[in-house]
Order: structure tokens, then C-alpha cells, then sequence
């Protein structure tokens, strides 16, 4: 069998790659017992943390593999985590299932999750054949797609019960304990960035009026839907993949995040892009008023705590995919006051 991995560098890459190999060749002799598919050939994909991805190409087409590392997921030692990646590739199935254009996953014994002889958790998908855009590059035909598949999405997933509790909800006394977390991390490192950074978070969520959350419903939500999990073609989307982070909070968290994902660019929102967006979610669920912006304050309430620290501004410079959200972050910041102006017509 055939690898199509490229090795250069140091002794541990060599040694990664060794390793690497290893998974896929046995990942590729389960395929062939359990589905009938003889893989010819596994190319990595590089992305995700400690993540071990390959399309496969196999006699029936290609296929996307995903091995759950167990660094990261720790499977073996915690079942509720198996069960939960188990229950987001059951909606993720049944979202495709439905027509909503994201790949399928692949069934054996009642079991989205796979399990090698020797204990590799992985999983296979249908491959999606595309490309994603640089972030703020899709254009209004494409928005308007994305659009019209979030709500096809998010109306079918209305149907879905609902968890005892939502994952995250806005709270302003959990937000300021893990800011002073972040506050006291960038004191240590005396960096002055990233305490202006956090002087303004902090005002920006003491002056929020947390009564404004009060209508939004709950709802599953797919939870990263930015550039790279929107892969396109020259149709316009091919399909929305990677729904790891699915899980049950506030559907307009998706909408406020594929909008500032895809129409923000040079730090200008591209107002038609944006209406694009809107004008195909509306065609399949009704929005009300105050929807987008409200979402853009869950996003930054969310995400402010991620990327305006001081682990993640040391890194930035050497990874333009941080720079991009800390951007974001920024936009919602140099905006909050004249949200609802800007994005309530929208």
C-alpha cells in the first residue's frame, strides 16, 4: 500500500511519520474487514490539534478517516466523552440524511465510533471534494448558500431534544472569574498588549446588560462554523463539515460566526455579503430582530476568553490562523456600540 507522505526534517518527524503510517495501515486492514473498502492510498491532512486525519483513496471512492487521538479525546478512559462524539456523528448522519449538504458517517453495529484490534478509536466520513476560502473571501453567492444550509440545519436539529442544560450560557459572574484567570497570567508575563487587550474585555462586559439574552432559545448548534468548515466549489458550498464542537447552547452563536467569518474582510464588514447570508437563513427559519447582533455578543463573550490571552498572542505572530480571530474579536470591540445599527437591517 501506498502512503503519500512527504519525509523531511528532524528524527522526530521521521518518527511521527513512522507512527503515523503505522495508524493508517491498520486503520486501512479494519476498513477492508469491516466495510469492504481496499485503500490504495492514505494522504495526511494536516489540521486540527493532535488530530490524525487521512483521505483514504479506496476502491469505492474516497473517503475521510479521522483518528481520535488519545492525547486529546482520551476515549478509552472516559465513555461519556465516546458517547457524546457518538451522539454529534449520529445528528451530523442524520443532517445528511435529510439532504442538508455535509458528509455521511459510517455505521457498523450501531457504532459511528470505530475500534481497531489493537484500541485506535477512528471514524469514516464521505469525502467532501472542494476547496475553503481565505477567511472574508466568500463571495454573496456562496454567503447566501451557507446561509440557506445553516437554516436547513438549525431547523432540522430544532427536532432533536434537547440536553438537561445547555453547554455554555451567558454568564457575567463565570466570564469575569476566568478574565481574572487570564489577567493574572498576562501580569505574570508583563505583557502590556494583552492587558489592554483585557482593560477593554472587562469594560466592554462590565457595561452589558446580560437581560438582553433572556429571549434567546436554546437550540443544537454546530459551534465552528468559520471558513475552514466550509468547503466550496464552483457550484458554491459543497458542504459544512467537522461538527466535533456540536453540542446544545444558542443557534444565533452560529449565525453571528459563519457572518464574521465569511463577510469580514480588512477589517470591513461586507454589509452584501452578510445580507446574503441572512436572506438564505430566512428563506428557512424566521428571524427575529436583534437576532445577528445579539449573536455577535455570545460569540464575544465565547471567544474574548480564548484569544485575548497571553499564550495565545506569544504564538500569533507565528500563526496567522490566531491573528485572524483575535481580528475578529477586535471588529466586534471597535463596534459594540453601533451594533444593532449596523447588523439589525441586515
Amino acid at each position: 500500500m501506498h502512503h503519500n507522505l512527504i519525509v523531511e526534517g528532524t528524527g522526530l518527524q521521521f518518527m511521527t511519520q513512522d507512527v503515523e503510517e503505522n495508524w493508517a495501515a491498520e486503520i486501512a486492514v479494519h476498513l477492508k474487514n469491516r466495510f469492504g473498502l481496499s485503500v490504495r492510498e492514505a494522504a495526511p491532512i494536516d489540521k486540527g490539534w493532535l488530530n490524525v486525519k487521512w483521505k483514504m483513496i479506496t476502491d469505492q471512492g474516497p473517503v475521510f478517516v479521522k483518528y481520535y487521538h488519545p492525547e486529546r479525546y482520551k476515549l478509552h478512559a472516559r465513555p461519556e466523552r465516546r458517547s457524546a462524539i457518538e451522539k454529534t456523528l449520529q445528528l451530523q448522519n442524520g443532517l445528511s440524511a435529510a439532504g442538508i449538504p455535509c458528509p455521511g458517517v459510517y455505521l457498523f453495529n450501531g457504532q459511528f465510533i470505530q475500534e481497531t484490534p489493537s484500541g485506535l478509536f477512528y471514524t469514516v466520513l464521505d469525502w467532501v471534494d472542494g476547496y475553503t476560502a481565505q477567511a472574508g473571501c466568500l463571495n454573496a453567492a456562496q454567503m447566501f448558500e451557507l446561509g440557506a444550509a445553516a437554516g436547513r440545519m438549525h431547523k432540522w436539529l430544532r427536532s432533536v431534544p434537547p440536553l438537561d442544560k445547555p453547554a455554555w450560557k451567558p454568564d457575567k459572574d463565570a466570564y469575569l472569574k476566568e478574565w481574572q484567570d487570564n489577567w493574572e497570567k498576562a501580569q505574570a508575563a508583563e505583557d502590556k498588549i494583552v492587558m489592554e487587550w483585557l482593560r477593554r474585555s472587562q469594560a466592554i462586559v462590565w457595561s452589558l446588560d446580560f437581560r438582553m439574552f433572556e429571549s434567546s432559545t436554546t437550540g443544537w448548534l454546530h459551534w465552528d462554523l468559520w471558513v475552514d468548515n466550509m468547503v466550496l466549489n464552483e457550484h458554491g458550498l459543497a458542504g459544512i463539515v467537522d461538527f466535533d464542537r456540536m453540542s446544545m447552547a444558542y443557534q444565533e452563536i452560529d449565525v453571528a460566526r459563519a457572518v464574521l467569518s465569511g463577510a469580514l474582510r480588512d477589517g470591513r464588514m461586507r454589509m452584501e455579503a452578510a445580507r446574503a447570508f441572512m436572506d438564505g437563513y430566512r428563506e428557512q427559519l424566521e428571524v427575529p430582530q436583534g437576532t445577528l447582533t445579539r449573536g455577535m455578543r455570545m460569540l464575544y463573550l465565547i471567544e474574548s476568553l480564548w484569544w485575548l490571552r497571553t499564550e495565545v498572542r506569544t504564538e500569533s505572530g507565528l500563526r496567522g490562523l490566531l491573528g485572524r480571530f483575535i481580528e475578529e474579536i477586535h471588529w466586534i470591540e471597535d463596534h459594540w456600540t453601533s451594533l444593532s445599527e449596523q447588523l439589525d437591517t441586515v
